[in-house]
């Protein structure tokens, strides 16, 4: 790997690249994993990615104004919704940020940024004359001040001869109770052309709050037990942009023997009046080598009418490496929200 990408001294046998659609392809570009002792983070479903440690910021938040710069995009997270994800409130709910940053000829611009109470999603925009291939990649993840991890997927994309797209969804882990508000920094030191592995160098720093969007707490404890591997949906938080479900996987050990690596991804939503939502992964931590897992999974806000929530985790058993994949479906759980 090109000298631009930083490793973390990390085990990376637990990030198996899977079979995966062209949308898939073109929405998860980036996969950043943060890890500290015994606590193992991932985001499964990666297709292009990039390691970095999860390390807590050390950043400054007195930013210098930059509102006097004009911004050179604006409604960024329009080129990546999609009605049936929770993107398509997304900007009903944004706080604004209009940060810009120029250097060795690249100007970058955070837009604006949502943080739902589990994840935070930013837009940005870059402006550069030099050649970054149509979906580049960045040396340096977001971090997030106080995360024991950080997992996160975005995606970057070309959308005219100047100037590229880009969106990140990032989700901190911390220990103790929730945060209300969050700190986040980003200092990308390159970005790369990965048709032609060329890198642009520059000095580029960020630093901004967002506070977490009200949100309502059901608590659900439902479960189901397939093909040696166990499912509980433990609660799912709902507000305006999004519904956050939370759930945890146990994995009986003789699996484990066989499939070192196995996670489960939630699929296939539906509510009872027939809308179908798409379920983005959050990644999750474990704490015991892969025998248990926390996870999280975000769908759009649930249609207020609707009565009860059915969805279908999907098994993913790996050996690593790219040494082999299965899948296994498992039976429908069905939460009731009324």
């Amino acid at each position: 790997m090109n000298d631009y990408i930083k490793l973390a001294d990390i085990d990376i046998e637990g990030i198996e690249p899977v079979e995966v659609s062209e949308m898939e392809k073109k929405r998860v570009k980036q996969h950043v994993m943060g890890t500290k002792k015994k606590i193992k983070v991932f985001k499964y479903m990666a297709v292009a990615a990039t390691i970095v440690l999860g390390a807590t910021i050390g950043a400054s938040f007195a930013v210098p104004s930059l509102a006097s710069q004009i911004p050179f995009m604006n409604n960024i997270m329009s080129y990546f919704q999609d009605e049936n994800s929770y993107t398509s409130n997304y900007s009903k709910f944004a706080t604004n940020i209009s940060q810009t940053q120029s250097s060795n000829g690249v100007s970058i611009m955070i837009e604006d940024a949502v943080f739902d109470g589990s994840s935070i999603t930013v837009s940005y925009a870059i402006e550069t004359d030099k050649d970054l291939g149509t979906n580049p990649g960045m040396s340096s993840a977001f971090n997030v001040k106080g995360a024991e991890a950080i997992g996160s997927t975005g995606t970057m994309k070309k959308v005219n001869a100047t100037t590229y797209v880009g969106t990140e969804k990032i989700t901190p882990t911390f220990r103790g109770n929730k945060r209300d508000r969050i700190e986040i920094s980003w200092e990308p030191t390159a970005f790369v052309n990965l048709e032609t592995k060329e890198s642009v160098a520059g000095d580029w720093h960020f630093a901004f709050e967002v506070s977490a969007l009200e949100n309502k707490t059901k608590l659900v404890n439902r479960s189901v037990t397939n093909h040696g591997v166990t499912v509980n949906i433990k609660s799912i938080e709902t507000n305006g942009l999004s519904t956050v479900i939370h759930y945890e996987q146990v994995v009986d050990p003789r699996i484990l023997d066989k499939w070192p690596h196995v996670t489960a991804d939630i699929k296939n939503v539906q509510d009872d009046l027939g809308n179908s939502y798409s379920a983005d992964g959050n990644g999750g931590v474990s704490r015991d080598n892969g025998r248990s897992f926390e996870w999280s999974s975000t769908i759009k806000s649930i249609n207020p009418n609707a009565k009860s929530l059915t969805l279908v985790p999907v098994i993913y058993y790996s050996l690593g490496s790219g040494k082999g994949l299965e899948t296994k479906e498992m039976d429908p759980i069905t939460i009731e929200l009324q």
